[in-house]
């Protein structure tokens, strides 16, 4: 069992020193620790409604960067991407203590070497981490990041989630590149899953490809009990959305409708 450090006093300390410091300066003119928090989404076994793990989700209160998305954008714009995941890992996986999580990693952090540090909180965590990759954003040094990932992966507790399949720059050849443990369902390919007959027979078919290549499937944006059962009817194994859970912290209790 690996034994959980103590939370640093500011992990903006912590980092300081480790890169040049016109990265520091950069992360400092963006955000302070304080601008940032932590929600937890559950992700559901659709087998037994039990939760399973919880996705990790950034907040910020600067209302420039209250969606995400910009939050990484304009650190990969000042070159501090990698530092920002870090401190974000920081703050989510000491208040999840005890529990699997699932933690997002921006494309643009692999080629920072972050990830692979030692110290970096997801190697002391205390239950099994999932390393989210979205797969909307194209990869550069594609090669290197496979080298990152599989370095991380290899010391044990620490799977990769593919995200978002099926949005953005959708490329099925990356689950076969990438040796994911677990694949995300884009939200768009679920929303009226439950009406639509066509999209039933391609959720069908991803999530028997899926499983050919050992990843098990997450059905993300679930947010009626119609998509819910459809999901479950097409072999999705896991779920996440507003029907289950809305984020929240700490962990929130589950919503469940009716299981059977």
């Amino acid at each position: 069992m690996r034994v959980i450090k103590p939370p640093p006093l500011s992990a903006l300390r912590v980092l300081e020193g480790e890169e040049p410091r016109d990265s520091l300066r950069a992360i400092r003119s963006m955000v302070s620790e304080d601008d940032l928090s932590v929600v937890f989404q559950p992700i559901v076994d659709l087998a037994t409604g039990r939760l399973f793990a919880s996705e990790a989700l950034v907040r910020c209160r600067i209302a420039q960067f209250q969606p995400p998305p910009k939050l990484f954008e304009h650190a990969q714009q000042l070159g501090c991407v990698g530092r920002l995941g870090r401190l974000i890992r920081e703050i989510a996986i000491p208040l999840c203590s005890g529990a699997p999580i699932f933690v997002n990693v921006h494309p643009g952090e692999l080629d920072q070497g972050w990830l692979v540090r030692p110290d970096d909180p997801i190697f002391s965590h205390d239950a099994d981490v999932y390393l989210e990759i979205t797969e909307s954003v194209p990869m550069s040094h594609f090669s290197l990041c496979v080298s990152v990932l599989r370095e991380v992966c290899s010391r044990g507790q620490v799977y990769l989630v593919i995200d978002d399949l099926g949005a953005g720059y959708s490329n099925l050849k990356r689950i076969a590149d990438l040796q994911p443990n677990m694949v995300k369902i884009d939200g768009s390919l679920v929303r009226g899953l439950d009406a639509n007959n066509r999209q039933q027979i391609l959720v069908k078919r991803v999530v028997r490809l899926c499983t050919d290549l050992m990843a098990s499937v997450v059905a993300e944006g679930i947010e009626s009990a119609s998509e819910l059962q459809a999901v479950r009817d097409a072999g999705v194994q896991f779920g996440q959305g507003f029907l289950l859970a809305r984020p929240a912290y700490p962990i929130p209790a589950l919503s469940l409708p009716p299981w059977g």
